[in-house]
């Protein structure tokens, strides 16, 4: 489990404040819609950088994330991705249907830049098309071949670091946004 979260302290309410003279009152409501707002594009920009290094598909990584809003009484919003190890099949494979007779190995690109070949497995249609290997000369027992989880993938730190910086600029462009607003419908 990784979870981002975006608390805001009394100085930046404070400045708020300050910014909404006459409607002051307000600063909370401005402050959490840009945390909101901000929260959403988080969740957006997290399928795209981990869809950036990784070959999964968008509905997987959003299928993980549980967004908490944040309200105004309550100026702190996260966003948390929770989820098991993916199947290689959920990444790229190749040939992605059973062929029985095959003797070239099964290629997989979990990150993006190649397929790379898996000795010993193969696609197979239990439940569904997923990857197997055997466990032993035999043809049975055989077992499922996994990739890394979601939350797994968010840890790189490449993806961390562009995350965080896209999160506190879009954090104070929302916040600039919501202030302007506010002084605009004051004025009218």
């Amino acid at each position: 489990m990784i979870e981002q979260t975006i608390t805001i302290d009394q100085r930046t309410v404070k400045n708020v404040q300050k910014r909404l003279k006459g409607i002051e009152r307000k600063a909370p409501n401005a402050i959490s819609n840009a945390l909101n707002r901000t929260i959403s594009n988080l969740a957006t920009n997290m399928g795209r950088e981990v869809r950036a290094v990784y070959s999964v598909k968008a509905s997987d990584i959003k299928s993980t994330l549980i967004k908490r809003i944040a309200k105004p009484n309550a100026l702190n919003a996260s966003i948390k991705s929770k989820g098991k190890v993916l199947g290689l099949d959920q990444f790229k494979v190749s040939p992605k249907t059973v062929q029985p007779l095959r003797k070239k190995p099964i290629k997989v690109a979990v990150k993006k830049g190649g397929l790379k070949p898996i000795p010993k497995a193969f696609v197979g249609n239990v439940s569904g098309i997923k990857v197997f290997e055997r466990v032993s000369k035999e043809r049975l027992p055989i077992r499922r071949l996994y990739g890394p989880s979601v939350p797994q993938m968010l840890k790189n730190v490449g993806v961390q670091g562009k995350l965080r910086d896209q999160a506190n600029s879009k954090f104070r462009e929302r916040l600039d946004h919501e202030i302007n607003r506010l002084i605009e419908r004051s004025k009218a």
